[in-house]
């Protein structure tokens, strides 16, 4: 969720699997989707979310590095605290128009399970104290508490890591790594109001995604991710052991028991503390990924691709955008009974063209300033590029 840097040319690869992060994400919130069995999460111990989260810290070396490494740390405060409220003001405007409108719909309908359901029922319980923990991220229904995570660490760990990933980058590891190990073992979390566990997306943990993402934008600014054989090979087999674990074909009917590990096995897989197994599944695809596909990829460019990256170059909009598209086509389906493949796959396909479509519209009002101010800057260029004859009348 970041604006990269004037200066450093676009790493395609961010934008794109950002992007299909995204369109995961909106299947993955849609209720008994048929689609999201086959999203990341029935694949891999890891899901859409922490692809966003580790990008995220990726992104943000090349968004804001250089404004610490050239300008101070002062300078690059103000532009993580600026993205900060950006971001905090999306979350809030967001949380009221999902509650404001499911409240509506569960009132038409009387259905109250559709506030219910993802615990927005506390802004009609008790309204002051339910806006007054939202306010102060404390209140996070369902499906509406990623935000808060970035709100937080923009605030407070990404200043000192983006300070740090160019002095001492091993230094800021050390520290993540120290502070997502003891969150695991004393359960260290913030409190949350509907949530005893506290935050789904526990700063503590989370963080260090963030960092291992920032970490290795840092290191591939000097120079290319090595591809190690015997490093390639350990992800490889992780993630195919990961790909057993979860047994992806016991969702076809009649093979649901054909399970070849116990799916308690290796304990809790809860994403609230980012257990090591699921830290090391997205590290994986994540090497595999960065050492495998060029960023100069011929795909990269075509059309769909291209669609595609453009939700991953306006994240903020398009997962606000995919989050209410996402309650919209749980509440139409409830409504008419969908639970058949033809008006799932329906919502699905108007979802994701919706989010593609308004991704490519906002690329295009981006380039359109950004194009203008080129041609100011080269008056040369803009009268070659200005017709030789007269205007029509």
């Amino acid at each position: 969720m970041h604006t990269l840097q004037p200066g450093r040319q676009r790493d395609l690869r961010i934008d794109f699997f950002r992007g299909l992060a995204l369109i995961f994400i909106f299947i993955d919130h849609i209720p008994d989707n048929r689609l999201a069995n086959f999203t990341l999460r029935n694949f891999a111990f890891a899901d859409a979310a922490e692809v966003f989260v580790l990008l995220a810290g990726f992104s943000a070396v090349l968004a804001y590095g250089r404004t610490f490494e050239t300008q101070g740390f002062q300078a690059g405060v103000q532009r993580t605290l600026h993205r900060a409220g950006q971001i905090y003001v999306w979350h809030i405007g967001l949380l009221l128009l999902c509650s404001f409108g499911l409240a509506a719909i569960a009132t038409a309908v009387a259905n109250p399970m559709y506030v219910e359901a993802i615990k927005l029922h506390t802004f009609a319980d008790q309204p002051v104290s339910a806006i007054a923990s939202a306010i102060t991220l404390l209140n996070q229904p369902n499906l509406l508490n990623i935000l808060p995570l970035y709100v937080t660490l923009l605030l407070v760990w990404a200043p000192l890591l983006l300070w740090m990933v160019s002095r001492a980058p091993f230094v800021a590891l050390g520290l993540s790594i120290g502070l997502w190990a003891v969150a695991n073992a004393f359960s260290l979390n913030l409190p949350a109001h509907q949530n005893p566990a506290g935050w789904v997306f526990n700063p503590f943990a989370w963080q260090v995604l963030m960092t291992i993402g920032a970490v290795t934008a840092q290191f591939s600014l000097r120079r290319p991710i090595p591809v190690i054989p015997w490093l390639v090979i350990a992800a490889g087999a992780y993630a195919v052991f990961a790909f057993l674990f979860m047994a992806p074909w016991a969702l076809i009917p009649g093979l649901e028991n054909t399970r070849l590990v116990a799916p308690d096995a290796l304990g809790s897989m809860d994403r609230i503390y980012v257990p090591a197994w699921r830290l090391v599944s997205i590290l994986t695809l994540g090497y595999l990924a960065l050492v495998l596909i060029s960023a100069r990829s011929r795909w990269l460019t075509e059309p769909w691709a291209v669609a595609v990256a453009n939700c991953g170059r306006h994240s903020l909009q398009i997962f606000c955008l995919a989050t209410v598209l996402s309650l919209g086509a749980w509440v139409f389906l409830t409504e008419i009974g969908g639970n058949g493949l033809a008006p799932q796959l329906v919502v699905n396909f108007v979802g994701i063209a919706l989010m593609l479509a308004t991704a490519a519209l906002l690329t295009q009002r981006k380039a359109a300033p950004e194009t203008a101010v080129a041609r100011t800057r080269h008056p040369l260029a803009q009268a070659r590029a200005e017709p030789m004859t007269a205007p029509r009348p």
